[in-house]
């Protein structure tokens, strides 16, 4: 009687502990990397990235039957918002009562109505939603995240302040280094891939053309003459072409036919399962010197 009273208090001792535990799911990686750091030393706290850490931008992104399953069992969902996640409907329509945080609400979205656009935008997304390429949108962004978090963990709002005021003093520190970096650039780009206009703008260079369009699509041929046209008006320096890691026989078109240089950029949509909460950062600076470097030929 005495060991069986001994586990009912041991018990009960936990149920504080079991009532506290919070299963928080982000859309896809870079709000999955910002909710770790939010979230660091809260070991109650579980953070489950739903797309992966393979899956990249979200744009054809297909919620899996192992997506709901998740999801029913969340205490809120982490989005990128500004139409990234086209799923989210389904979401709210099985899961009514889920909290959604949106980390882009309120945020200045880049204006490119005085850009060349080539190829046709994400369907469903009005602006263009990769605010996290650039340090100063994604603190704003962290923020966002940590009164969503607040909202639903009360009791753990001075952890999260605490966890976001250190994150942004670095974010600020990362945007401070990136425009030392990039100080006197003074390069027009074309962009292959629609989350670099935010980086382009942070290291201070100018978006001649953003072409929008898979990494494996070929550009029609019209689309391809417009662009050679475009990089041969421009005279010199030409411009730089701005691409993620993928293959894209566009590209490679264009540099056999002008000689453009390219750099290749990493848009910090995947990465490992267990990333150093500074991986953003790291990644970033990487980023810049791979452009220093492309800039140099």
């Amino acid at each position: 009687m005495k060991k069986v009273f001994c586990i009912i208090l041991s018990f009960l001792f936990l149920l504080p502990c079991l009532a506290g535990a919070e299963t928080i799911v982000t859309s896809f990686y870079p709000v999955w990397l910002m909710t770790l750091n939010l979230t660091e030393g809260m070991e109650d706290v579980s953070v489950v990235n739903l797309a992966g850490q393979a899956t990249g931008c979200l744009h054809d992104y297909t919620l899996q039957n192992s997506d709901m399953v998740t999801l029913s069992g969340a205490d809120a969902l982490l989005i990128n918002g500004a139409g990234m996640e086209s799923f989210l409907p389904v979401v709210t329509g099985a899961y009514p009562d889920l909290p959604v945080v949106d980390a882009t609400a309120g945020l200045p979205f880049l204006r490119e109505s005085e850009t060349v656009e080539i190829g046709e935008s994400e369907e469903g997304e009005e602006v263009n939603s990769h605010l996290w390429l650039d340090p100063q949108r994604a603190a704003g962004m962290a923020a966002n995240l940590a009164e969503g978090l607040i909202r639903l963990m009360p009791a753990r709002e001075q952890q999260i302040l605490d966890n976001l005021k250190e994150y942004r003093e670095r974010l600020s520190a990362l945007d401070e280094t990136i425009r030392e970096e990039t100080a006197g650039f003074d390069r027009k780009v074309i962009i292959f891939h629609e989350a670099f206009p935010y980086f382009a703008e942070a290291c201070g260079l100018t978006a001649a053309a953003i072409v929008n369009k898979e990494p494996e699509d070929i550009l029609p041929t019209a689309q391809l003459v417009r662009v050679t046209q475009l990089i041969i008006r421009t005279g010199e320096p030409m411009p730089l072409i701005l691409k993620s890691s993928e293959e894209d026989p566009s590209v490679n078109t264009l540099v056999n036919e002008t000689g453009i240089p390219v750099c290749e950029l990493d848009p910090v949509t995947s990465g490992p399962d267990q990333p150093p909460l500074d991986y953003y950062e790291s990644v970033m600076i990487r980023n810049v010197h791979t452009l220093m470097s492309a800039l140099d030929h």
